[in-house]
């Protein structure tokens, strides 16, 4: 039996954690929404990870969703070490040591940093930012293996805590020794997405590109650095997702400025037709509390209208208390953005550009939809190319991609308004029309006399093909 079509057409990526660890949570949180699971590769050890990819494949196989699997990669995060007592408090004034020593135990007025490079990146008059910019120092004084600071925003530091160095160009690579080995396991695992976090330049994406090259894992490019802002269109050319995370992003740029950079950067995404996923804080306070803010219900609508793919739950999935509220909420706040008329129709306004066959059919396809009033898109697909030609239209009514590899089906969930089946391969157009006719028929999607459109290439079996439309009335 199929598992129905989705209300909503905004795909929904939920981060776990040990608020979802037991297989029946990750059951509900697909049934609610989640089309995509991100695994975070910055917390957890292998074992962790594998129990997790196991639980949420068999969970959908077992209540026959497809869903796809999304793994974030490390980069190179700069943390502090830790602290004797756990946590200390630094006030206005104060001078506090940084260390690129390891074997320093932090107290109160100095503690170790993962980043090496430190001492020879920062220069006097720096600015040093810690938890996410709520703290912060200045570089007064350079040692061997120390920088001296002096603290300009005070405030409870923990153990472990993120270090940002705004404006400041780092030496690390944006792949780590530690990211590389685990993406080792990630290709092994057979994973649908790797996110490469910290992207600096187009050079950052093809350095993953070139160590992917053999598999056909897709690469998720995270913008978090503004140096990547200035080369964002480069970057978003070569990647096949974008996230945009604003938790480092906010600390690093002004924070009025991260509103118009999502914005910027979620068009740029739209003519490109390369999906974007909005990331970070989205329903935040649903960690602790059963609803989310209305500031909180007004961001996730707003995303939507500006024509995001996707929309990212972190720690409301991970470790909150309500990680099946928060899906459900999400849902729902898609459904009302979609449907509340206010986001473009992307076929529209466009007259004068010139496309190939495979574009033409899938711009025609979008169109054809919306004039004869069908009810659904229905995509044959053996790489996944035609359902992303479609997805990036936005189309008002219902993708169903069908496929004989689970694996492209996994991918294709990222994908606005994309709901994925699998199917036998057909020989004939004959019997893939009449495959299509039974699958809508089986959805509930059409009845009566209700048209839907077939998009598929020919000959068939052939990847990257898109050439063939028909506009399918259910009496013939």
């Amino acid at each position: 039996m199929l598992a129905n079509i989705r209300d909503k057409k905004t795909s929904i990526i939920a981060t776990v954690g040990p608020a979802c660890r037991d297989i029946e949570v990750i059951k509900s949180l697909i049934k609610e929404g989640v089309n995509v699971f991100r695994l975070n590769f910055s917390h957890g050890d292998y074992l962790f990870h594998k129990e997790m990819l196991d639980k949420i494949r068999k969970a959908s196989e077992d209540i026959n969703i497809i869903v796809g699997i999304l793994a974030d990669l490390s980069g190179p995060k700069i943390r502090i070490g830790t602290f004797e007592s756990g946590s200390i408090i630094l006030n206005i004034g104060d001078k506090f040591e940084i260390s690129i020593d390891d074997n320093i135990v932090g107290n109160q007025s100095i503690v170790s940093t993962t980043y090496k490079h430190l001492i020879s990146d920062v220069n006097t008059g720096d600015k040093i930012l810690l938890d996410d910019g709520n703290i912060s120092l200045k570089a007064i004084l350079k040692k061997e293996k120390s920088i001296l600071c002096e603290v300009l925003d005070g405030g409870v530091l923990k153990n472990k805590k993120g270090m940002n160095l705004p404006g400041i160009k780092l030496s690390a690579p944006s792949l780590t020794e530690k990211d590389k080995k685990d993406l080792e396991f990630i290709l092994k695992e057979n994973i649908d997405f790797v996110a490469l976090s910290f992207i600096r330049s187009k050079k950052c994406v093809l350095s993953l590109k070139e160590l992917t090259k053999n598999s056909n894992i897709k690469i998720v490019s995270k913008i978090e650095k503004p140096e990547a802002l200035n080369d964002i269109d480069a970057i978003i050319e070569i990647s096949d997702a974008v996230m945009i995370a604003r938790g480092d992003l906010g600390v690093e740029v002004p924070i009025e400025k991260v509103p118009v950079i999502q914005k910027q950067i979620i068009n740029i995404c739209a003519s490109k037709g390369v999906p974007v996923i909005t990331a970070t804080q989205m329903l935040e306070s649903m960690i602790e509390n059963q609803r989310p803010t209305r500031a909180e219900s007004t961001d996730v609508f707003n995303a939507i209208i500006d024509g995001t793919d996707a929309v990212m739950l972190s720690g409301e999935t991970s470790v909150g208390k309500n990680p099946i509220d928060a899906v459900k909420v999400m849902s729902a706040i898609a459904i009302e953005a979609e449907n509340a008329n206010l986001i473009r129709n992307a076929c529209n306004g466009k007259k004068n550009i010139h496309y190939d066959i495979p574009e033409t059919t899938a711009h025609i396809a979008c169109q054809s939809a919306y004039d004869v009033n069908a009810k659904a898109i229905v995509a044959f697909t053996e790489s996944g190319s035609t359902v992303k030609r479609i997805s990036k239209y936005h189309p008002h009514v219902p993708i169903i991609a069908l496929s004989s590899s689970i694996h492209v089906l996994q991918q294709l969930s990222l994908y606005y308004g994309t709901n994925v089946y699998e199917v036998n391969d057909v020989s004939s157009t004959d019997e893939l029309f009449k495959v299509a006719e039974n699958i809508v028929k089986e959805l509930g999607v059409v009845k009566g006399n209700d048209t839907f459109i077939i998009v598929a290439g020919l000959p068939l079996k052939v990847k990257g093909v898109t050439n063939l439309i028909k506009i399918h009335q259910l009496s013939e």
